[in-house]
């Protein structure tokens, strides 16, 4: 009896774990169906991605360590000549130091910009403010062709009204200057023409971040006597801390990548004074047939804006 109640309790026992061991892969089964299910719906995006991405970045990289005319059926290998060549070649340098005055000048100026329209557009005495919304954002929805187009105008020695506003304001001489061909001038103007482009998005993220503001803070600090600019200093600012930095490492990005506004205006010259590293990349590219080096200036434009964006980050981080 003893031994027939023992079997009874080892088969009852092996029983229970075989129910659990099926509820188990039952689960298990479950679990790796929705997985499956979600890995098929993701699919096509995750091979568009490697297709158009991760395939050209590996593709550029290979290229950079090659000579190679974009015609040609094979690729000479070179190593790292075309890096050696980057850090000897003082159009590169130019590039550099243009890329580091546009940032400059199209980062801090239009987030500047867009944060005081943005404060503007909170007050209540401000009239018609869908107007104003419109206008500060329409440079922002324009073609960067278009803009380089009509900026071109504006800047023609001939018709433009650059020279003659200049001119009316005591400059005088200034209705004759080319100002997209003067190599000491061409950057700058550049520069006033990308900074038109971006405040307007700058404003619109900033009004959202002011809107989502606790009015009781402002409120605190008008009770303790602060004035228009203190509670702006010391309670705004602190408060879209998260928003600046979203916007500054945005934009950071962006005047690393400009391409589009310099090619059309002046496509990098006069004598490559209005160059940036990614016009010098393209040129070197597709206009001198230069596939390795400018593969080359590819990885080192990505490597620079890696680094910078990491250098902001942390210094972000630690305040």
């Amino acid at each position: 009896m003893k031994i027939s109640a023992g079997l009874q309790d080892s088969a009852a026992a092996l029983s229970h774990a075989a129910g659990r061991m099926f509820l188990w892969m039952k689960k298990k089964r479950m679990l790796l169906k929705n997985w499956m299910g979600c890995f098929a719906f993701a699919l096509p995006a995750l091979l568009f991605y490697c297709l158009f991405l991760v395939m050209p970045i590996f593709s550029t990289v290979r290229i950079s360590f090659h000579e190679w005319n974009g015609a040609a059926p094979f690729m000479k290998f070179v190593g790292l000549d075309n890096y050696a060549r980057v850090l000897k070649d003082p159009i590169f340098y130019k590039a550099l130091g243009n890329n580091v005055i546009w940032i400059l000048f199209t980062i801090f100026v239009p987030v500047l910009l867009g944060l005081i329209f943005a404060v503007m557009m909170t007050q209540k005495y401000v009239k018609g403010k869908f107007l104003y919304r419109l206008t500060y954002f329409m440079p922002n929805v324009v073609s960067l062709v278009a803009v380089g187009i009509v900026w071109g105008w504006i800047y023609n020695p001939e018709f433009g009204i650059m020279g003659r506003m200049l001119d009316a304001l005591g400059m005088h001489g200034a209705a004759g200057i080319d100002f997209l061909g003067d190599e000491r001038l061409v950057i700058w103007f550049l520069v006033i023409a990308g900074s038109w482009t971006c405040y307007g998005f700058n404003m619109v993220v900033f009004l959202a971040a002011l809107q989502g503001i606790d009015s009781s803070y402002l409120e605190v600090a008008k009770l303790e006597g602060a004035n228009a600019f203190q509670k702006f200093i010391y309670v705004i600012v602190p408060l879209i801390k998260g928003t600046i930095v979203l916007l500054v490492s945005n934009s950071l990005i962006g005047s690393f990548k400009v391409f589009d506004l310099i090619y059309i205006m002046t496509k990098g010259g006069p004598y490559h004074s209005s160059e940036v590293i990614s016009t010098y990349m393209y040129n070197s590219a597709f206009n001198m047939n230069d596939y390795g080096y400018g593969s080359a200036l590819a990885v080192v434009l990505a490597v620079i804006i890696a680094v910078c964006s990491g250098i902001f980050m942390k210094l972000t981080d630690k305040e």
